[in-house]
């Protein structure tokens, strides 16, 4: 028989919820992707002796990495499905090393995207962009006397319009930052109406409308969109709204007799119904893709100069023989590359991209989101007449893979946990 008196009760412990955040990247880490966006954003000669270096670079980085890297990698497989299935068609391409090559060099740009995405907040992503692009129009800048034939460092005056867009955008977003250092946005504030005057000297139509509808956007959330929730439902309410007048004017646009507006906007855009002759390009890619419904010709096995039917679409678009062209369609051209499968892998990838990024948006609606959420919509649209999507080691590419891999680290990048209380709480950092 135990006769030992009872122990007493010891004090009982409560916790108290603490939030956990997880520390943004290093300065180093942001300089090496402001240099990377930097190198892909404005051609420029040899520019292969830094673009290569750095990829390798963040490859050995997210190898080092790999205990926080390889795990945000498997929750963004969507972003996968497109390099892979590059990867395989090299089986039934007319150019087995170019489609391997292409689907190696997409993983790649991914790897650089995931180890960007993973390490930096989005904040810290719009000042390597905004860094990017301040160099970028200054380089720019003494180019614009000849727009009238070369289009300045660019081949084209869409991708440099586009270009100047995205500089738009950037400066315009961070200079509504309050958060960001008030020097850095006071910085960014001249270069708004200076991008703005290029994309006018550029004359895009299409770049002109995007910088409209992003400047519109941005501005709108920055003015309206955080007052409104001070009123309980009212957001609700204004899309609603918004919706209703959206499927109103659709209603009334379909039902007008003799429809001409269409033609009157391509019209005063200097443009013409075939969309400087996509339409007939998108019709060659339908056509095309009924060779290989399924798997398609492979990834880079129909811009070949020994295929007869890429130098005939290249004859009449008065291009020179064995040029890389496309079909101006990320759709049309991954239709007739990788198939039907490809086109479906391609639309899941997409959906799922702006599903991720419109809930980053929704969970904090910053500025820096806000940024990342107008840039996802620009690339969305600019899939219907563009081809550069499907393809490497670009600022595009990789700015429309960050705006899904943010939204994913973003969900954890700040938690809240219980701890035992203490006299004097402390947050802790991850």
């Amino acid at each position: 028989m135990n006769n030992a008196p009872p122990m007493p009760a010891g004090p009982e412990i409560s916790y108290q919820a603490i939030r956990v955040e997880k520390p943004a990247g290093s300065w180093w880490e942001q300089a090496m992707v402001a240099l990377w966006l930097l190198v892909t954003f404005i051609p420029f000669p040899n520019d292969e002796l830094l673009l290569y270096p750095l990829a390798l670079g963040f490859a050995g980085l997210f190898a080092l990495r790999f205990r926080e890297m390889v795990p945000l990698a498997l929750r963004c497989w969507p972003l996968f499905l497109i390099p892979i299935l590059c990867c395989v068609s090299m089986f039934w391409s007319s150019s087995p090393s170019g489609a391997l090559r292409l689907g190696v060099m997409m993983i790649l740009t991914l790897v650089i995207a995931l180890y960007a995405g993973g390490r930096l907040t989005p904040r810290q992503v719009l000042q390597a962009v905004f860094a990017a692009c301040s160099v970028s129009v200054f380089v720019a800048l003494p180019e614009l006397n000849s727009l009238g034939d070369q289009y300045g460092l660019y081949a084209q005056k869409n991708i440099f319009a586009i270009r100047m867009m995205l500089a738009l955008i950037t400066s315009l977003a961070l200079a509504l930052d309050w958060k960001q250092p008030i020097l850095l946005r006071l910085v960014a504030i001249p270069y708004v109406p200076l991008t703005a005057y290029m994309i006018l000297r550029a004359e895009s139509a299409t770049a002109l409308l995007l910088a409209l509808a992003a400047f519109g956007i941005i501005v709108a959330i920055y003015l309206f969109w955080t007052n409104v929730s001070r009123i309980r439902h009212l957001r609700t309410f204004v899309l609603i709204a918004l919706a209703a007048f959206a499927l109103l004017g659709l209603l009334l646009f379909l039902n007008m007799p003799n429809n001409a507006i269409v033609q009157s906007i391509l019209f005063e855009f200097g443009k013409d119904t075939t969309l400087t002759g996509r339409t007939v390009l998108w019709a060659d890619a339908a056509r095309l893709s009924e060779r290989s419904p399924w798997l398609g010709w492979g990834a880079a096995g129909f811009w070949q100069p020994w295929n007869g039917e890429a130098e005939a679409i290249l004859e009449y678009s008065y291009k020179e023989s064995g040029t890389q062209f496309s079909f101006h369609s990320t759709y049309y051209e991954v239709l007739v590359h990788l198939g039907r499968v490809g086109l479906f892998f391609l639309i899941f990838q997409i959906a799922w991209m702006m599903y991720q990024a419109s809930r980053n948006w929704a969970k904090s609606q910053a500025m820096p989101q806000t940024f990342l959420l107008t840039y996802a919509g620009i690339s969305l649209i600019t899939t219907f007449t563009e081809s550069y999507l499907f393809g490497v080691f670009d600022i595009a590419i990789v700015l429309f893979l960050l705006t899904a891999v943010s939204g994913v680290t973003e969900r954890d990048r700040v938690r809240t946990v219980l701890v035992p209380e203490s006299p004097s709480p402390t947050v802790f950092a991850q």
